[in-house]
């Protein structure tokens, strides 16, 4: 008897449980969404518009680059979460990863340009930071707060990094999978040259050469991060990150970086 009563007690504790995670779930997922285009609106009503009335700000952002034009432009802006934290976000209306624009051939190859900005973490620690020691990453449209693009730039996590160093030998110019994945997580990586980079946008190349990318662009994260190779050649590795939902990922590539930039502490390099 005492059995059977127990049961049921265990029940509506588990369902209550359920609802409650649920009303949680929402009210997160609805805040989440009220503020999912604060990054467009500073870039759209105060970034551009103040470097269009004064060459000489671009507050609150960094810098704001128009050229070509605006539609093709992007700014630098000084993300709030840590120190060492920059983001490049395109002037145009562009959601995300998933977006037709990126693919298009005359479409800014953004990721390039913010690989380009990563001097402003040098600038902003006042010392010198390696390019070993910087990462990009693009989370999927399940990874990410903002509905705008936006690509992270910031230092690789040092254990994130000695694991990519320590099984470099294992990647080619071809996508194969990351021994033991990332943070738990299953990703796929392929090495580039500095003319390979330069070439083709590493949007289009995922999706070009990532069998089922081309129509699932909106489930992939993408990070990339550099090397030395053979004779000193500057060299990156391009990773991408699958939703999976039942193995808890989100696609979010963001994981990899290291916002405090520890590295500058201890130097590790590959």
């Amino acid at each position: 008897m005492k059995r059977k009563k127990r049961l049921p007690k265990l029940l509506k504790w588990l369902v209550a449980i359920i609802i409650v995670s649920l009303v949680i779930l929402a009210i997160w997922w609805g805040w989440v969404r009220s503020h999912s285009n604060e990054l467009w609106k500073i870039v759209s009503e105060q970034c551009v518009p103040h470097q269009q009335l004064s060459a000489s700000t671009a507050s609150p952002c960094i810098n704001v680059i128009l050229t070509p034009d605006a539609k093709r432009g992007y700014v630098i802006f000084k993300d709030r979460n840590g120190p060492l934290h920059f983001l490049l976000i395109p002037t145009a209306k562009i959601d995300g990863i998933e977006s037709k624009v990126l693919q298009q051939p005359d479409s800014t190859d953004y990721l390039y340009q913010a690989w380009v900005a990563r001097h402003y973490l040098a600038q902003q620690a006042g010392k010198p930071i390696s390019r070993e020691m910087v990462s990009l990453a693009v989370n999927s449209a399940y990874g990410r707060s903002q509905e705008q693009l936006h690509i992270h730039i910031a230092c690789v996590k040092p254990e994130i990094q000695a694991q990519l160093g320590s099984q470099i030998e294992n990647f080619s110019e071809k996508w194969s999978s990351v021994p033991y994945g990332i943070n738990g997580h299953h990703y796929i990586a392929r090495t580039l040259t500095e003319s390979q980079l330069r070439e083709i946008n590493p949007f289009q190349r995922l999706a070009t050469e990532v069998s089922d990318a081309a129509d699932n662009m909106e489930k992939y994260g993408l990070a990339l991060v550099a090397y030395t190779g053979y004779n000193d050649r500057p060299m990156y590795l391009l990773l991408a990150n699958r939703l999976d939902i039942f193995g808890l990922n989100a696609g979010h590539t963001g994981d990899i970086q290291d916002y405090q930039c520890d590295l500058l502490k201890t130097e590790n390099l590959f």
